[in-house]
């Protein structure tokens, strides 16, 4: 995925907001033309009142520069009126579109999945999305086009001094980005054992009573110490750089300047050009060096950034449980399960079933036991469609499972995971997150033919 390509597929949810958007997007551009107006009408005053001493002028123009003024700070309520509503309504429609996909996507792909990507991606690649229509797209377009005006407002006022800007502004933007690149790969990788550190204290913590079961507190502590020092001699290492790095860009860039105002002072005292353009080009070469340097890593940004979008790309083209072809409904009247010449193998790793056969008649209690990863808990989620065989079937009182729809299998087949997730709420809407519309006194019934209902009493 490329730049464009990554903006056609952002388009599908912006086009739902497209005048909230344009409306966005002419409110920066009429701001971006204010940018470049303010200072020319400064130096039409400054030369009115200077060389001219005509007062009546300078005063209207100081009327215009006063409107304008107050319509930039008005306009910027506008802007963020619009950035604040889309940031909310825009990244909630991927964020929908992820949560949908992540609730039907296919178990087996979600077992190889990690938790904490899934979690990132919802949270997170939305708002980046974001970013990229703002940042990377408007803010790009606005700023190419004030980098051009400018250049050839200076070009009008003076040849010889556009021509300078034009070589010294890109210089400077030139070492800082060259040096830009160093503080953001430091700062990537600070992000980067941030994380690593963060996911490893969460690890410990999840596995808390596991390690005081191993004794291994003290080993833990002495690790947490190392990677705690090791976090904060990446984070020194990386602001010493940037310290470092920010010093020698401010350099470059004074030396810059002062070469700027140098040549335009001569030009000046040489009557070539008057105070009022002077100010102009002061002020012009600091916003040129500025939006070019802004350009350069909003586009660095953009790459970043697509990743992003890539990721949410693929996401939402991973295999979902709409690809289970079943439409019958499943009819248990007795419970005899039939295990046909299975197959199964996860991805990434060997197979963990071939040509397995199994039959359990009705009415009979099964234990199946094995060794961990000998694929018990496999076979158990094929049985409600969780996992699908590569080869084989399985039967259920003469029924074909794959020919039931999953919503039939699992409202007759039942299945009580070793580690169960007990959702935050009374018991009542825990069972009935199932179904719900369940009478109380089908929830209380439910409750004593799974042995609860001892426990039920005892609670307030």
């Amino acid at each position: 995925m490329n730049y464009v390509t990554a903006f056609g597929f952002l388009w599908r949810y912006a086009s739902k907001y497209k005048r909230n958007f344009i409306r966005f997007y002419l409110g920066f551009l009429f701001d971006t033309i204010l940018q470049i107006a303010i200072p020319i009408v400064s130096g039409i005053m400054v030369d009115e009142i200077v060389y001219f001493q005509n007062v009546p002028t300078f005063l209207r123009l100081g009327l215009v520069y006063l409107v304008m003024l107050v319509f930039s700070c008005t306009l910027y309520f506008f802007i963020y009126a619009q950035h604040h509503y889309l940031m909310n309504i825009f990244t909630m429609e991927i964020k929908r579109d992820l949560f949908a996909q992540m609730q039907k996507s296919d178990a087996q792909f979600l077992t190889d999945a990690s938790s904490g990507d899934l979690v990132h991606m919802i949270y997170q690649y939305g708002t980046e999305c974001m970013y990229f229509m703002v940042r990377n797209v408007s803010h790009q377009l606005n700023n190419l086009l004030l980098i051009a005006a400018i250049v050839v407002y200076l070009f009008v006022i003076d040849w010889q001094m556009g021509l300078f800007l034009a070589f010294a502004a890109p210089l400077s933007v030139a070492v800082s980005m060259r040096f830009g690149k160093k503080v953001r790969r430091l700062g990537e990788q600070e992000r980067e054992y941030y994380s690593g550190y963060m996911g490893w204290v969460f690890e410990r913590l999840s596995g808390l009573r596991d390690l005081r079961m191993l004794g291994a507190q003290e080993r833990t502590k002495r690790e947490f110490a190392y990677k705690h020092w090791e976090l904060a001699s990446v984070k020194v290492k990386a602001g010493f750089a940037k310290r470092g790095a920010d010093d020698l860009i401010q350099l470059v860039n004074l030396i810059a300047q002062l070469a700027i105002f140098t040549f335009a002072g001569y030009l000046a005292k040489s009557g070539e050009i008057t105070m009022g353009a002077l100010l102009i080009i002061v002020t012009f070469f600091s916003m040129l060096t500025f939006y070019i340097r802004r350009s350069s890593e909003s586009f660095l940004d953009a790459q970043n950034r697509v990743t992003y979008i890539q990721g949410i790309h693929d996401f939402l083209q991973t295999p979902t449980e709409e690809a289970w072809k079943g439409k019958e409904e499943l009819v248990v009247s007795k419970g005899a399960i039939s295990f046909r010449e299975l197959r199964f193998a996860y991805q990434k790793s060997e197979t963990v079933m071939e040509n397995f056969n199994l039959e359990i008649p009705s009415g009979e209690r099964f234990a199946l036991v094995g060794e961990s990863g000998s694929g018990k808990t496999t076979l158990a989620y094929m049985l409600v469609g969780f996992y699908r065989p590569q080869q084989g079937e399985i039967w259920i009182d003469g029924q074909r499972l794959a020919d039931c729809s999953l919503k039939s299998i699992r409202r007759n087949v039942g299945l009580i995971a070793q580690d169960v997730l007990i959702f935050d709420g009374t018991i009542l809407e825990n069972i009935r997150l199932g179904r719900r519309d369940a009478t109380e006194e089908e929830v209380l019934s439910a409750c004593s033919q799974a042995g609860l209902m001892e426990l039920v009493q005892e609670l307030p």
